[in-house]
């Protein structure tokens, strides 16, 4: 019984944690990371605030537990294998798009009030590194499968197509397609896949590309 009542409490301590996160989460997209306040995240939650600091120790570490949420959220893991296994260039320029999109459309919001409060709180800025240096490393990763696969345009270096691929796919170029522009996600995708297709890839893999989506 003892046992039970442990693996309850246990459940009932990570719900309320997931409780909090939650309503962080929307308050931050909502009212941004600065004007939120601990009182606010306590009242949307329906708990004290002594149970937030219990949880969580800070707004700061709400968000920071949000961090490490996104790569589970997005689907990371199979995401990035169809990467590394992908079949042909434009396959691989496809899967290295949708991992990025897979980041924005899941966690965009908290990635956008990450950005917000590192200008407000200094700490945060290192984490703002670390998610851009990830994105960098999948733009790595994708141009080198491209590489693997013999389909890189021979006048585009490596390195600029990784810098290309990476300024294309990061959390400001899909805001402005999806929030600016008002696309929606599957053609803001093909849109990029395309335009990236185009400049990148070797002209004999663009017009084998270009068939098969008129076939």
């Amino acid at each position: 019984m003892c046992g039970v009542r442990i693996d309850r409490r246990e459940q009932m301590a990570r719900q309320t944690r997931a409780d909090i996160l939650s309503a962080a989460r929307r308050l931050f997209a909502a009212r941004g990371y600065a004007a939120t306040s601990i009182n606010d995240i306590a009242a949307e939650a329906g708990v004290a605030v002594q149970t937030i600091y219990a949880r969580l120790g800070s707004k700061r570490g709400m968000l920071l537990a949000l961090i490490d949420l996104i790569d589970e959220e997005a689907r990371v893991g199979p995401l990035a294998e169809e990467v590394t296994s992908a079949a042909t260039p434009l396959a691989a320029l496809r899967a290295g798009v949708r991992v990025t999109r897979s980041f924005q459309e899941c966690c965009g919001d908290v990635i956008e009030a990450l950005f917000t409060a590192a200008g407000a709180e200094p700490e945060l800025a290192d984490a703002v590194a670390e998610g851009q240096r990830r994105h960098r490393e999948g733009a790595r990763i994708t141009i080198e499968r491209v590489q693997a696969l013999r389909g890189l345009r021979n006048s585009v270096s490596p390195d600029r197509a990784q810098a290309l691929f990476a300024l294309s796919t990061n959390h400001e170029a899909w805001r402005e397609l999806i929030s600016s522009y008002q696309l929606d996600w599957d053609p803001a995708e093909d849109w990029l896949v395309d335009a990236l297709s185009r400049a990148l890839l070797a002209p004999q893999r663009q017009k084998r590309a270009d068939h098969r989506g008129r076939a």
